[in-house]
């Protein structure tokens, strides 16, 4: 069973916690988010890029090596947890979710340490497109019309004469906007498809000005403790513009959806609207790509999850500020005596 506190005054010092895949923009957002955070943290990354930034923004940091390398990595985290003495763990790779969702119950176990990861069911229906829009429509909630490809290759014409052009193509088992191609008509579609597998044929829903991103933090026990939705405006896949209003009604859809998921810890949903009312296309299950943004609004899901998991806190989901945030990249400068070697660790 992992460490907990009742309250504060439990705490000597610092509370340690290490963020996996500094260099990733999930990284650095659950970075940013912990520094910002009125707890007392200790933030230790990990990447295993010395050139990450999140390294350079970190109290300690160090050179991982590749989860590829199962047994390896995980006798280097299990003991980084024990030096350390690590409360929690957020994961900041995507690629990382599968061996942290497998390995979870064992690490907690023999480390004491949170990990903030779904279970493998949870990764498994977010990370099957298929299956989410099956498990979506299953409970109630809009989908975009949807077939498979080359599974339904016989209800093609009958999909496109119901659903009409364009239509979205997209992997099957993708990531972000990865391989999604816009179909304005049947020789594009046709292109797009050909001698290809484990592919999504979807309704276009047309409205881009309505496409919102959806956090959903939930605790062990299934209870809600942070929710924002922010219309966005994306750039190659990623948000690069955030806007927050009077959506309540949107995050409180999306707190349900999350809910029927059986999701722990961050749960990133995609959606736009169709005569008002959403229709979800995407689920992810991991912190978003938003997250600093959202730190903006005032929504600290990092420092959410370490109060209601860690300090045993009764946490109630703040509301967002309403404004306009604008991404925009930043250089950085550091001497060279801040860069980690990869043989040191």
């Amino acid at each position: 069973m992992s460490a907990a506190y009742k309250n504060m005054n439990e705490i000597n010092g610092s509370l340690s916690v290490l963020v996996t895949g500094a260099g990733s923009v999930y990284g650095l957002g659950i970075i940013r988010s912990l520094k910002a955070s009125v707890l007392p943290v200790e933030i230790i990354a990990i990447d295993t890029n010395p050139y990450s930034l999140g390294l350079f923004f970190a109290d300690k940091s160090f050179i991982a090596p590749r989860a590829a390398d199962e047994e390896n990595y995980y006798m280097f985290i299990k003991n980084l947890c024990i030096d350390h003495q690590i409360k929690a763990i957020f994961i900041g790779s995507t690629a990382e979710l599968p061996f942290y969702s497998r390995n979870r119950e064992s690490l907690e176990a023999s480390t004491r340490s949170m990990v903030f990861v779904n279970s493998p069911e949870v990764l498994e229906l977010c990370t099957d497109k298929w299956l989410t829009m099956c498990h979506l429509s299953r409970c109630g909630f809009q989908i975009p019309a949807t077939i498979r490809y080359p599974e339904d290759a016989g209800m093609l014409s009958s999909f496109i004469e119901s659903a009409g052009f364009p239509l979205i193509v997209k992997p099957r088992f993708g990531r972000g906007s990865v391989g999604v191609v816009l179909a304005k008509d049947k020789e594009q579609l046709l292109e797009s498809i050909k001698g290809k597998e484990s592919l999504l044929i979807q309704e276009y829903i047309t409205d881009e000005e309505q496409e919102f991103t959806v956090g959903i933090c939930i605790n062990q026990k299934g209870k809600v403790i942070s929710k924002i939705a922010l219309r966005r405006y994306l750039q190659e896949g990623v948000s690069i513009a955030a806007v927050s209003d009077s959506y309540h009604d949107i995050t409180d859809y999306c707190a349900v959806v999350a809910s029927t998921l059986g999701a722990y810890g961050a749960i990133n949903i995609q959606l736009r609207l169709k005569d008002d009312k959403p229709v979800i296309f995407e689920i992810n299950p991991r912190f978003s790509s938003s997250t600093g943004m959202r730190l903006l609004f005032g929504i600290n899901e990092p420092e959410s999850l370490i109060r209601s998991e860690v300090l045993c806190q009764d946490v109630i989901p703040g509301c967002a500020s309403t404004g306009l945030v604008l991404r925009q990249y930043t250089d950085y400068y550091f001497p060279l005596d801040k860069i980690l070697r990869p043989n040191i660790t």
